[in-house]
Order: structure tokens, then C-alpha cells, then sequence
């Protein structure tokens, strides 16, 4: 599991209010009970936390925290600049 997958999970529990442990990272937002109202607050705080722009449909493209953690780590590293 990626650290940003288990970050994700954190927030998840904190934020949403769903139950330590039992969030099953492949689940799609609906079926974590997440509406569409819930899921842009839930967009937001990760938008903060990582200090980046998610565009909803793009985060509906694979609607689970897996496919969120993924899009997270890639616009993480497009925004990192590269040394050379």
C-alpha cells in the first residue's frame, strides 16, 4: 500500500467519518456513502493537504481511493520540478 493510498485512508476516517478499518480502498465513493457534495469536501481537504488541483472528472475516472492515490502521486510529481 503507497503512503499516499494510507494518507488517503486517514483523511477518509477523519474527515468522512467512516469507520477505521473498515474502509475498503477499492470501494467506489458511492459505495463509501459519499454524495456528490461530500466527495468535492472530501476533494478539497486533499487539494490542501497536498497543495494541488483535482479536477472532478478526473477523479471520477477511477472513482475509488486507489485510483485517487494514484492521481495524487501523479499530479505530486508532474508539479516537482525534475534536477538535473
Amino acid at each position: 500500500m503507497s503512503a499516499t493510498l494510507e494518507k488517503l485512508l486517514v483523511m477518509a476516517h477523519k474527515n468522512m467519518g467512516l469507520e477505521d478499518g473498515k474502509i475498503d480502498p477499492q470501494a467506489t465513493f458511492t459505495e463509501l456513502g459519499l454524495d456528490s457534495l461530500s466527495l468535492v469536501d472530501f476533494l478539497f481537504s486533499v487539494e490542501d493537504e497536498y497543495r494541488i488541483d483535482i479536477e472532478e472528472k478526473r477523479a471520477m475516472v477511477q472513482p475509488t481511493l486507489t485510483g485517487l492515490a494514484a492521481l495524487v502521486d501523479e499530479l505530486v510529481a508532474s508539479k516537482t520540478p525534475v534536477s538535473a
